[in-house]
């Protein structure tokens, strides 16, 4: 089970940190690189993994990745913007479940 902390990132570290995943594989990207430039499918695939470990590993709240961001046309911070508002979502969602949780018990 994945422990929840409290604290969620600003969407300038969630960005800062899909950039660094991803210039491990594509070392001049930046922000506004298209992201279907950053490789194919696998490649996008892989960064978007290995991201989704970091952040579940370092936040403690599930990144839900949906399939169809691999293909997406858009640039870096574009895909940044719409995991970052997944990621909110299922963070508030689990804190108001470990708030119900505690009161139960």
């Amino acid at each position: 089970m994945i422990r929840l902390k409290e604290q969620k990132p600003s969407f300038e570290q969630f960005l800062n940190g899909l950039l660094e995943t991803a210039r491990e594989r594509v070392p001049a990207c930046d922000a506004a690189t298209p992201w279907l430039s950053t490789g194919d499918g696998a490649v996008r695939a892989a960064i978007l993994d290995e991201f989704k470990r970091r952040v579940e590993k370092q936040y403690g709240t599930e990144l839900v990745v949906e399939p169809d961001l691999i293909s997406l046309d858009r640039p870096l911070e574009s895909i940044a913007v719409q995991l970052y508002h997944v990621f909110s979502t299922v963070h508030l969602m689990e804190r108001i479940n470990a708030k119900i949780r505690s009161r139960l018990h």
